[in-house]
C-alpha cells in the first residue's frame, strides 16, 4: 500500500497543478480525469477501495491529512468547471487521436540569458526552449526571426511523454503544442510541432532545454524501427542477433495520414552475416522514406556464433 501511495504522490507531483498554478483547462493537457467522484478513494490513490479504507486506520489518517476533499461529494463542482471546455476538448481529442498527434502545453517566455533560464529550471521546473522553423500552411518562413517563439515548458509534461515513449523516441512524436501567455490565459495558441534539440546534463540528469520544430505534412520525421518475424529467421531463433546501425528512419508522412508509431523491419529468412537494408522496411500506407534514405541505407547486420546457429545455415 505504501508503494502505491508513493507512486500516486509522484504522479500528482508530475501534474504540476499546484506548483505551476495551471488553470483547469490547461491541466487538461496533463490529465484527462479532472471530473471524478470525490467520494471514490481511487480518485486520489489508484487502486485504493472503500473497503481498504475501512480496514486500515493508517490509510484513513493518510486520507484525512492529505485529501481533505475526499468524501465531500464534489463531483458536481468539478463537472461544472470542466463543462465550459468539454466540447472543445472533445473536438481536439478526436482529431488528434485519428492523426496520432499528442497534446502538450507551454508558456510564452520573456526570460533570456543563462541566469534566468537557471532560475526557470531549478526554481519553477520550467524548461526553456524555442519554437522555430517554417510552416507553409501558415505562411511562416524560418528566415523571419520574428517567427521564433520563446517558450518555457513544464517539466512534468515533458517527463510524462519521455516516460511514455522513452527519450530515444521523444523526437519522433508530433504534438499540438498550446502556447499560453500566462496563467490567466485559457485559450492559448496551438502550434503543430515535433521536439528537437533537447539536452540533458551529463551527470545530474537534468533537462537543460527543449526546442520545438514546426511540423507540417511533407516535412521529414524520424520514425523508430521495430523488428518483426524474428521467429522466421533461423539465425535469430538460434541465438543470433542484429547489430543495429540505426534505430530510426527518416520518413515523409502524407497529409491526412496518421503519424506511425514505428516502421516494421521484416526479419524473415535472415542468415548470419546478412545485411539489413531499406528493402526490408515495411512502410505504412501514405508513408514513404525521405530523400535522405538511399537504397544503400544500412539498418544493421546479423551476427552470432555459428556453433549456436548450426551447420544448416552454411
Amino acid at each position: 500500500m505504501a508503494f502505491r501511495i508513493a507512486n500516486t504522490l509522484r504522479r500528482g507531483a508530475r501534474c504540476g497543478v499546484r506548483r505551476n498554478n495551471l488553470t483547469l483547462k490547461q491541466c487538461s493537457f496533463f490529465s484527462t480525469n479532472a471530473a471524478k467522484d470525490l467520494n471514490d478513494p481511487s480518485t486520489f490513490v489508484t487502486g485504493v477501495t472503500t473497503e481498504d479504507l475501512e480496514k486500515d486506520p493508517a490509510l484513513q489518517e493518510f486520507f484525512s491529512i492529505n485529501f481533505p476533499d475526499y468524501g465531500t461529494g464534489g463531483q458536481e463542482s468539478l463537472s461544472a468547471a470542466a463543462a465550459s471546455t468539454e466540447e472543445n476538448e472533445d473536438v481536439v481529442d478526436n482529431s488528434t487521436d485519428e492523426m496520432n498527434v499528442r497534446l502538450l502545453a507551454t508558456y510564452n517566455r520573456a526570460e533570456e540569458g543563462s541566469k534566468e533560464c537557471f532560475r526557470l529550471r531549478d526554481h519553477q521546473r520550467l524548461i526553456p526552449g524555442v519554437i522555430y522553423g517554417s510552416d507553409p500552411t501558415k505562411n511562416i518562413v524560418s528566415i523571419d526571426k520574428s517567427s521564433n517563439i520563446l517558450v518555457k515548458t513544464p517539466w512534468e509534461g515533458i517527463e510524462r511523454e519521455m516516460d511514455l515513449y522513452t527519450y530515444h523516441n521523444f523526437e519522433s512524436r508530433v504534438y499540438d503544442l498550446t502556447v499560453f501567455k500566462d496563467d490567466d490565459d485559457e485559450v492559448g495558441e496551438v502550434h503543430r510541432v515535433t521536439p528537437i534539440g533537447y539536452e540533458f546534463h551529463p551527470v545530474a540528469n537534468k533537462l537543460f532545454c527543449c526546442n520545438f520544430l514546426r511540423y507540417f505534412p511533407g516535412r521529414p520525421i524520424k520514425i523508430p524501427l521495430k523488428y518483426i518475424n524474428e521467429e522466421e529467421s533461423a539465425a535469430l531463433k538460434r541465438g543470433g542477433f542484429v547489430v543495429a546501425q540505426t534505430r530510426h528512419v527518416s520518413c515523409v508522412v502524407e497529409d491526412g495520414v496518421p503519424i506511425p508509431e514505428f516502421v516494421e523491419v521484416d526479419c524473415t529468412g535472415l542468415s548470419l552475416k546478412d545485411v539489413i537494408r531499406v528493402d526490408r522496411l515495411i512502410f505504412p500506407e501514405g508513408v514513404k522514406p525521405s530523400k535522405r534514405v538511399k537504397n544503400t541505407f544500412l539498418v544493421g547486420s546479423v551476427f552470432g556464433r555459428r556453433a549456436d546457429v548450426g551447420e544448416d545455415e552454411e
